[in-house]
């Protein structure tokens, strides 16, 4: 138990302490984000988050020796990640300089650790769906995929965080053994890396004083690096989880994604184009405070990952995972679309006031609006 404990506090006390101690760092190197169009936050809010998250990360990762073949190339891929995301929150990169340092990791790390998405299992019940040739790209794809899909999460206090949290707490169930699994170490230093942003990011009054963003260097970290992990995981010659368990995991970004790319496209819209269509704007017009909001991507993310592993475990076949991973997405759309009605229901606390009206100061770097709790 200690084995599992140590990665989780290192991870905590030293993200803590960052969060601390870069305050003063990114306002003199103007690494804030500003108020002003569509962002309703208070005042320069410094966007450290992503670092201070990687050098909890690091640090645990470290101090445990455990780091193997797999995760040596993770944390290399993991640097370049935040390197590019760093510079992107600083002087907002091209879309296509972002995306060239996102391939640059994803590439590295399949290349490094060999591993590769073979098969996606027997999805519909017609057998297993094996990629051939295919996989190598599979991966590479699937892996910026989810890094942009963390990236659209993004967009209000505690989101990205919370639903990351949510899934690493799965993924670590998952490498948990007899023997301490690095993969596993990387989880839960990851986790409480992470727990020790929210202190500074959820939505709520007491942080408002010390309130501050990941920014791109953190939304993109967490997508590789849970995407990372995942591979790890349904690795047949590892921990052997099937692909179609991994969406149980990872339910609010997976849906996010598609929904996205196909409104745009239905739209004649370039896929990678920033809009106000994500399930979370949605509910947050309607009527939603940031808080519910918070409340039901987290409620959401713990059920869809516990109800997937325990039918796992419990020997559900993969066609009846998938099928049901597909009800209860198309719950999850019909509830965004009925979303003021819904709205109605909640109780005053968890409802949106109006928001306050905006002074443009300068050209917001984001397109993420961001509004108080």
């Amino acid at each position: 138990m200690l084995s599992v404990v140590v990665p989780v506090v290192i991870g905590f006390l030293i993200t803590v302490t960052m969060m601390l101690a870069l305050r003063p760092v990114a306002v003199q190197l103007r690494l804030v984000d500003i108020p002003g169009g569509r962002k309703a936050h208070a005042g320069e809010v410094p966007i450290i988050g992503g670092l201070a998250i990687y050098l909890g990360l690091l640090a645990s990762v470290l101090a445990t020796g455990v780091i193997g073949q797999r995760e040596f190339p993770l944390m290399v891929a993991a640097t370049v990640m935040l390197m590019v995301g760093v510079m992107d929150d600083r002087f907002d990169l091209p879309a296509n300089v972002r995306i060239l340092g996102h391939v640059a990791a994803v590439i590295t790390l399949a290349l490094a650790s060999g591993y590769r998405v073979e098969s996606l299992g027997n999805l519909l019940g017609l057998g297993d769906m094996t990629l051939g040739s295919g996989s190598f790209i599979f991966t590479v794809v699937a892996a910026i995929a989810l890094i942009n899909a963390f990236n659209m999460l993004d967009g209000l206090d505690g989101l990205a965080g919370g639903v990351a949290l949510m899934a690493l707490g799965g993924l670590s169930f998952v490498f948990y053994g007899p023997q301490l699994d690095s993969a596993l170490v990387v989880s839960l230093a990851l986790f409480g890396a992470i727990a020790a942003f929210l202190i500074f990011n959820l939505p709520a009054r007491f942080n408002r004083p010390v309130l501050a963003f990941m920014g791109d260097a953190g939304s993109t970290l967490l997508g590789f690096t849970l995407a990372s992990l995942t591979l790890f995981a349904v690795q047949p010659r590892g921990v052997g989880l099937p692909p179609v368990v991994a969406l149980w995991l990872l339910p609010v970004p997976i849906l996010e994604l598609f929904t996205s790319t196909f409104r745009r496209i239905a739209k004649g819209l370039s896929p990678m184009r920033a809009d106000r269509g994500h399930f979370h704007y949605k509910l947050l017009e309607a009527g939603f405070s940031v808080r519910a909001i918070f409340i039901i991507y987290m409620a959401t993310s713990a059920v869809s990952g516990v109800v997937g592993l325990v039918a796992w475990r419990a020997g559900v076949s993969e066609p009846k995972l998938f099928y049901g991973f597909l009800v209860m997405s198309a719950l999850w759309v019909l509830t965004a679309r009925d979303a003021k009605r819904v709205a109605t229901y909640l109780p005053q606390a968890l409802k949106r006031g109006e928001l306050p009206r905006l002074r443009r100061r300068r050209r917001a770097r984001s397109t993420v609006p961001i509004v108080k709790p």
